[in-house]
């Protein structure tokens, strides 16, 4: 019963030790972002698809270079200073790229072309949001539009070459959802959710076993 208690409480020391750790890896991840941001000032330059947070990779702050404009060595290492430029020294060791299709004002403007276009056809849309992971444009259409509104997509000039991922989802609020959001999505799964997971079933465990030894 002793050893039960100590490895409970150990598992639990450990788990209190590393969860800080993790925090302030997304922690500078997301201030890298918003600097990045800044600098950007409201201009994606063409280079720039979009950024997220890699919890598989030492919640790096993961930045995408548009394809074309990374497809040799010179113009990737162009686009990775114009990137590294706005983000302060401190934050630059948490910082990696990776090249997708699409740049983010693409993305940008085939957000805007199916929004507008979907709702003129009169579906219920759900959210409309851009998703950096995948380098594409979410769409979420009430369930009963969603089969019709698919087929719309794939058939309309306007939006079938476009990088859209339809699906069928209730909506998040009365007015629909929007955008994309503030911070960067992470990626690789959720670390520190289960982190805190561990250290409350630790915590149980000690308190079982305690409760047995009295």
């Amino acid at each position: 019963m002793k050893k039960i208690v100590i490895a409970a409480l150990m598992l639990a020391l450990c788990i209190t030790l590393a969860v800080p750790a993790l925090a302030e890896g997304v922690r500078d991840a997301n201030a890298a972002y918003n600097e990045l941001l800044a600098g950007f000032n409201g201009k994606y330059p063409d280079e720039y698809a979009g950024a997220y947070v890699d919890t598989s990779d030492g919640d790096k702050l993961c930045i995408l270079l548009t394809e074309r404009h990374a497809d040799t060595a010179a113009k990737l290492g162009a686009a990775q200073d114009k990137m590294l430029a706005h983000i302060s020294a401190a934050y630059r060791d948490g910082v990696k790229f990776k090249t997708a299709k699409y740049s983010y004002n693409e993305l940008l403007a085939a957000h805007d072309t199916a929004s507008e276009l979907l709702k003129d056809k009169g579906y219920g849309l759900s959210y409309v949001g851009i998703n950096d992971m995948n380098n594409a444009v979410d769409v979420g259409i009430i369930p009963a539009d969603h089969a019709a509104a698919a087929a719309f997509v794939q058939a309309d000039a306007a939006l079938s070459g476009l990088p859209l991922c339809v699906t069928a989802a209730e909506r998040l609020s009365q007015l629909g959802g929007e955008s994309p959001a503030a911070m960067p999505q992470a990626g690789g799964g959720a670390i520190i959710p289960l982190a805190a997971a561990l250290l409350i079933c630790g915590a149980m465990l000690g308190a079982a076993a305690l409760k047995r030894k009295r």
